[in-house]
C-alpha cells in the first residue's frame, strides 16, 4: 500500500451514536463499555469493587440519572440508566458514561499506587467508545433479562448492583 498521502476518510472512526438523538432525552439507555486489556481484567476483585461502587454513586454527581440493571463481567460491564430529560452541560449519556470511565480509573490508579503495583497492571482500563442503545419500553424487561442471565455464560462470579 502506497500511504504517502494522507487520506481523512482513512484516519476518521465514524461515531456509533445515532445522529438526530438527543443523549439528554428523557428515556432508558442499555450501554456496554468494554476493557481495554484482551484478557479478563475485570476479574481482579478490588476493580471490580471500584466499578460497582462507582456505579452506585453516580446518581451524587448527576441528579438526573437513576439507575438500573449493573453487572460486572469478566471483560466488559452492561448497565441500563435512565435520563429524566434534564438538559444542560455534561447531563447527556456520554458525559456520564466518560465520567463513570474517568473516576474508576482514577480510584484503580489510586489503588495500584497503594499497593505498589503501580506498573504491574494496564493503567488504562477502558476502550476508547462504548456501545449504546435507546431502550424502548416494551425491550426493557428482555434487556434486563439478558443482563441478569450474562454472566451464566462467564465462569467467573458475577457483580450485580
Amino acid at each position: 500500500m502506497n500511504h504517502k498521502h494522507y487520506n481523512p476518510d482513512r484516519f476518521i472512526s465514524k461515531s456509533l451514536r445515532l445522529r438526530n438523538r438527543d443523549y439528554t432525552a428523557a428515556g432508558a439507555y442499555f450501554v456496554t463499555i468494554h476493557a481495554l486489556p484482551s484478557y479478563s481484567f475485570f476479574t481482579i476483585p478490588e476493580l471490580r469493587q471500584i466499578l460497582s461502587t462507582t456505579w452506585q454513586t453516580l446518581p451524587r454527581r448527576f441528579p438526573n440519572l437513576k439507575l438500573d440493571e449493573f453487572v460486572v463481567m469478566p471483560d466488559h460491564i452492561h448497565f441500563i440508566l435512565w435520563l429524566d430529560g434534564t438538559r444542560g452541560k455534561g447531563l447527556a449519556l456520554g458525559n456520564i458514561v466518560g465520567t463513570y470511565k474517568s473516576i474508576t480509573t482514577v480510584l484503580w490508579l489510586k489503588h495500584l499506587k497503594s499497593i505498589g503495583k503501580d506498573m504491574q497492571y494496564p493503567c488504562r482500563i477502558w476502550q476508547d467508545d462504548y456501545y449504546e442503545h435507546v431502550v424502548r419500553l416494551d425491550e426493557l424487561q428482555p434487556i434486563r433479562q439478558y443482563i441478569r442471565n450474562n454472566p451464566k455464560k462467564s465462569p467467573l462470579p458475577p457483580t450485580h448492583s
